[in-house]
């Protein structure tokens, strides 16, 4: 296994890459004060909390692998990786609302007014 120095990038994200095999690497990292874990596996990539990523046994699973010595390279991470887990958080922070919810909450709003309005709450 090689270790740099510093496995601690800096800005906004600061953790380390572990590289587990040419198809898997998982990063460690803390942003805004949160533990996080973003497991990039066949070109996939998953977000998860420290604890929701230990609670499944991905944790114990690394450190199989650490003491197996199964872990190619421990590293800084990587700009081309900090722009991938930020674009995984905007993703997870944005509200998608399907067509189906739209529709249902401008439905309740059109029925809300017509309450209001029969109610004597709205004038004009």
């Amino acid at each position: 296994m090689t270790t740099t120095p510093q496995a601690i990038s800096t800005g906004a994200v600061q953790g380390s890459l572990l590289r587990l095999s040419e198809r898997q690497e998982v990063a460690i990292y803390l942003r805004e004060g949160a533990g996080w874990v973003a497991d990039f596996h066949n070109g996939r990539a998953t977000l998860h909390s420290v604890s929701e990523w230990h609670g499944s046994g991905s944790g114990r699973m690394l450190v199989h692998a650490q003491r197996r010595d199964a872990v190619e390279t421990i590293s800084p991470l990587p700009d081309e990786v900090v722009q991938r887990i930020e674009s995984l958080h905007r993703r997870m922070e944005e509200s998608t609302v399907g067509p189906f919810v739209q529709n249902s909450l401008a439905a309740l709003a059109v029925c809300l007014r017509r309450w209001s309005a029969r109610l004597g709450l709205v004038t004009g």
